[in-house]
């Protein structure tokens, strides 16, 4: 087979099947899995911690982590819920050291090498509408904010995300109705 056959061959399996061919020692694998994630969970990090730099480091701790602990993977696991915890668990750890620090973000998102740059040409109250939107998912607790963007940016299942953050799935929806109420009432605040 060519290498690029070989590519061709990886890109059609799946990511419990890359992760097991990782786990055997298969770099070409575990390479595809983090340009697999890159842009999703790096999105997920830069809205969990509203910070590019940020983002980007947690972004590769996680797939150090995940690498590091490739034998812990069960066989009969699900990929993504389980780089998704892994992520959501650095980002508060990231969030609490930052209140520890009383850190303000040194940047607002829009530099860095992250996939969200500006969009210039985007009509102006749709800018505005997504600039109140996260100006208050920044606002939103941490646990809160993490089950919003699973649930509505990740396009997650409450049962997905109950598991991959290991809550009930009650929790879950709690989490995520507060969310939703305070959310709408800082963009009703906001617009008046």
């Amino acid at each position: 087979m060519t290498p690029s056959e070989t590519y061709t061959a990886l890109k059609a399996k799946t990511d419990e099947q890359l992760m097991r061919r990782s786990r055997s020692g298969d770099e070409d694998a575990f390479a595809l899995l983090v340009r697999r994630y890159e842009a999703p969970l790096y999105r997920y990090l830069f809205r969990m911690l509203q910070n590019s730099a940020d983002a980007e480091d947690v972004f590769q701790e996680t797939f150090l982590r995940i690498y590091r602990n490739l034998h812990r993977f069960r066989e009969d696991g699900r990929f993504k819920p389980w780089a998704y915890r892994i992520a959501a668990n650095l980002a508060r750890d990231r969030l609490r050291a930052r209140k520890r620090r009383s850190e303000l973000p040194l940047d607002d998102g829009t530099t860095g090498n992250g996939p969200m740059p500006p969009q210039p040409d985007a009509a102006a109250g749709a800018a505005e509408t997504a600039r109140r939107v996260e100006m208050a998912l920044s606002r939103l607790p941490a646990k809160q904010r993490s089950v919003f963007l699973l649930a509505r940016y990740e396009g997650l299942a409450y049962g997905e995300i109950a598991r991959m953050l290991r809550i009930p799935v009650g929790t879950v929806k709690s989490r995520m109705n507060k969310a939703a109420q305070f959310l709408l009432r800082c963009l009703e605040q906001d617009g008046s």
